[in-house]
């Protein structure tokens, strides 16, 4: 399985990268077809009236490919520790979803 790290307006330091790697890496230890995974995290520097500085300006967006789906999560926080943890946690409910998709066709289709 191959995870692509980038950061947009943020270096990616070990400890993030680490951090992800192993959030990544529970997720997918029951799903062992999945092709790749993207993950980009970036920092908003835009600040208008509403926003106040370090207000959700910490963004992580996760790609994961499996044959014949894709999945998309993007989360904001304070925090890029934060937002890695939100976007993990949108993705696997994303997948959770999935498996249960297909072990219940699985089913149907050994029924009938």
């Amino acid at each position: 399985m191959q995870i692509t790290i980038r950061g947009h307006h943020i270096r990616v330091t070990p400890a993030i990268e680490e951090s992800i790697r192993t959030k990544f890496a529970r997720l997918t230890k029951h799903l062992d077809q999945v092709n790749s995974m993207q993950v980009k995290l970036s920092k908003d520097h835009q600040i208008d009236k509403r926003s106040h500085k370090g207000s959700d300006n910490h963004i992580a967006e996760a790609i994961i490919r499996v044959p014949g789906s894709e999945f998309f999560a993007q989360a904001s926080a304070d925090d890029m520790y934060t937002s890695i943890k939100m976007v993990t946690e949108k993705i696997k409910r994303q997948l959770e979803k999935h498996r249960k998709m297909a072990c219940s066709h699985q089913q149907q289709l050994v029924l009938e």
